[in-house]
């Protein structure tokens, strides 16, 4: 019994260590592809941009496959997407939508102090 315990134990750790790798690596490509300039540094959506985190999985797959084949009519704001994701692999497409659809905001992560101002300060 304490075999079989062991292996269990083990091969539960080689999965979330390589769940851990998917995220990492999904992480990466979010700030390398640029995703980040539309969408916000935590997937949180800008203007007319949507919120893309902690979406479905599946969801996310579908609408970058969707992009990447350039497929059917979208509005200007999606056709923007288009080159972001019409050289993305279907592995890069697993990483990005993983880290996606599982964030989790890094609350020891430097944030911008909102409620700083800067006027009052000598002028020129």
């Amino acid at each position: 019994m304490p075999k079989y315990l062991f292996i269990f134990l083990l091969i539960s750790t080689f999965a979330l260590a390589k769940d851990i790798d998917l995220y990492k690596q999904g992480e990466i490509l979010y700030a390398q592809k640029g995703c980040n300039g539309c969408h916000g540094v935590h997937g949180e959506g800008m203007h007319e941009y949507p919120v893309i985190m902690n979406k479905p999985k599946w969801y996310l797959v579908k609408k970058m496959k969707f992009y990447r084949g350039k497929k059917g009519v979208m509005r200007q704001t999606a056709q923007i997407m288009i080159p972001f994701a019409e050289f993305l692999s279907d592995e890069e497409i697993s990483y990005l939508t993983h880290y996606l659809s599982l964030y989790k905001e890094d609350m020891n992560a430097p944030k911008y102090d909102i409620e700083y101002e800067s006027w009052g300060d000598g002028g020129s």
